[in-house]
């Protein structure tokens, strides 16, 4: 069972601290027998107000230990998790209760219960609250007596999880999880981990949403695995001070994050003087460089101290890798970081694979890879080049949808809707989503993800959509940093048109470009919780814009 070794490391060491929560300005730490009491507080509690193994309870907390003790608790007990996503508005938490057939609830106290209290459909199931005004886990909660069998700790094909995907193209599915499909992935994590000889206790910080598949297994199950230190930050605004306190060893994040640190990081070097901006250049150059001569390496010693050990500084000074997932990483923004001295080791996955399918190794890591299978892991390239991968990760199916099931899990593979390469030794190349490619009207495939990473790195955009299927040629649809003044955007947007357009071929340039009355975001339903632009409704909202664009051909296309 998934929970198995933290029980172990309970009976090891039970007054090990695992877990820390933030109160003002002060660490609460939680011993791992603390954690585990309150685990079996919950499962009394449960079995009192008669709910049965195999059951969903739908989980809506920020990342708090109380998150934690709750999976822990659902994986002993035997009830399914549903995890719910804390920006999810009324209606998608709705639908997720009702898809799942929940029986239960488990939220914590302010707004996230007065979101919850406003579904009438919650007066039907058991609601569990975590208040915030007490120091211990679940204080309020009293819980009958539990005993936890041997035996139940070993039901490997137990259902752990039902995990909603993204939803960019419509509702999102609920991918059924078990227990050994989250413990393959954990396994081949340490595997790699070991291999690389880094598989100490590790400090975490965690801060991507727990509902996301990627954090919930590598943010929460990888270092109880480890036997590590999980400290949470429930505010993103605290994030950068959070990081220089708590001393992170092992960080995942999603692109976003090391997009957004680089555009802070460039802007501020722009700002500088003439020599400082020479020596972040070649602090850059060098820390890419295969090889340094003699005067290389003076200036490295140079650039390490002036540049690189400030910059760990504001990591925390003791991080040996961020692990990159949940979406593409543009190559030039993981050796950028590389030149800085924080290394960057970008996997591939999905939620249907626990999520994790590859990840770069560390001490070979190749920044225009997504890194070869994990162990045990098999994959291949279709004939249409769709990666399909083979593993004891790959989910059990989606929730009550054999339909959709059948489209995806064909002859024991996962069709994983991605178009990607593989390298002769083994490591993956994305290529882009098979259903985002554009067909344009010359019959030419496109893969728009390349050309949306690269404008992305532009100080000036935001966000961009890629258009042009069954068009002569493409556009886009792009969103303006807000921090960038300008009195004019479209001659702002014509020259970041210019600038991409410089030395590429006629097939992947972009010839007009339309701009964003606002941001895409989840509020305005134009963005999934995971941070991914819903391409069909960012384009549906904008047709008439785009179709003015191609002139009165539009129409006919």
């Amino acid at each position: 069972m998934l929970i198995s070794p933290f029980v172990q490391s309970v009976n090891e060491a039970p007054d090990a601290a695992c877990l820390y929560r933030l109160d003002g300005d002060a660490w609460t730490a939680f011993s791992r027998q603390t954690v585990f009491d309150a685990a079996l507080k919950l499962c009394g509690r449960w079995k009192h107000d008669g709910l049965n193994p195999g059951d969903r309870i739908l989980l809506l907390m920020e990342n708090r230990p109380e998150w934690a003790v709750t999976a822990i608790a659902s994986g002993l007990y035997g009830l399914v998790l549903v995890p719910a996503y804390t920006t999810h508005l009324p209606h998608e938490i709705e639908y997720l209760l009702v898809r799942s057939e929940a029986s239960a609830v488990m939220t914590s106290d302010g707004e996230l219960l007065a979101r919850i209290q406003t579904l009438s459909i919650t007066t039907s199931v058991h609601l569990y609250v975590a208040t915030n005004d007490k120091p211990s886990l679940f204080g309020e909660i009293v819980g009958a007596p539990f005993q936890l069998r041997s035996e139940d700790l070993f039901e490997h094909d137990r259902l752990y999880a039902l995990i909603a995907t993204s939803g960019t193209n419509g509702l999102p599915k609920l991918v059924e999880l078990t227990h050994q499909n989250l413990m393959s992935n954990v396994t081949g994590i340490l595997t790699i981990l070991h291999e690389a000889h880094i598989d100490q206790p590790h400090r975490f910080l965690s801060f991507l949403p727990l509902a996301h598949a990627y954090e919930h297994m590598a943010g929460l199950y990888l270092p109880l695995h480890l036997r590590g230190e999980i400290f949470y930050c429930e505010r993103l605004d605290k994030l950068a001070h959070l990081m220089a306190e708590v001393k992170p060893t092992l960080m995942t994040a999603v692109p976003r994050l090391y997009e957004l640190l680089y555009g802070r990081i460039t802007t501020q070097v722009a700002k500088g003087g003439a020599i400082k901006q020479w020596l972040f250049e070649t602090t850059l150059r060098l820390g890419n460089a295969p090889q340094l001569n003699l005067i290389d390496r003076m200036l490295n010693v140079i650039c390490e101290r002036l540049v690189r050990e400030k910059v760990r500084q504001r990591f925390g000074g003791r991080l040996q890798y961020f692990v990159s997932g949940g979406a593409a990483l543009n190559p030039e923004i993981s050796r950028f970081f590389t030149g800085l001295g924080i290394g960057i080791l970008q996997g591939y996955g999905q939620t249907e694979a626990s999520p994790v399918i590859s990840v770069n190794r560390p001490g070979s890591a190749r920044a225009e890879t997504v890194g070869p299978a994990l162990p045990d892991v098999q994959v291949k390239l279709s004939e249409e080049g769709e990666l399909l991968v083979r593993g004891p990760n790959v989910m059990r199916g989606y929730w009550r949808d054999q339909e959709a099931t059948t489209q995806v899990l064909r002859d024991g593979w996962l069709h994983t809707g991605d178009l990607a390469d593989i390298d002769p030794d083994g490591h993956i190349r994305i290529v882009g989503r098979l259903k985002d490619l554009i067909v344009n009207s010359g019959g030419d495939n496109i893969a728009p993800a390349p050309i949306e990473q690269e404008i992305t790195l532009y100080p000036e955009v935001d966000q961009i959509v890629v258009v042009g299927d069954a068009k002569p040629w493409l556009s886009a649809v792009i969103c303006l940093n807000p921090d960038f003044e300008t009195q004019d955007p479209q001659a702002l947007v014509y020259d970041i048109l210019k600038r991409y357009n410089k030395d590429k071929p006629s097939l992947v340039q972009l010839r007009k470009a339309i701009v964003m009355d606002e941001p895409c975001s989840i509020e305005n339903g134009l963005l999934t919780p995971t941070q991914k632009i819903k391409r069909p409704k960012l384009i549906a909202l904008y047709r008439e814009a785009i179709d003015a664009l191609y002139g009165p051909m539009a129409s006919s296309q």
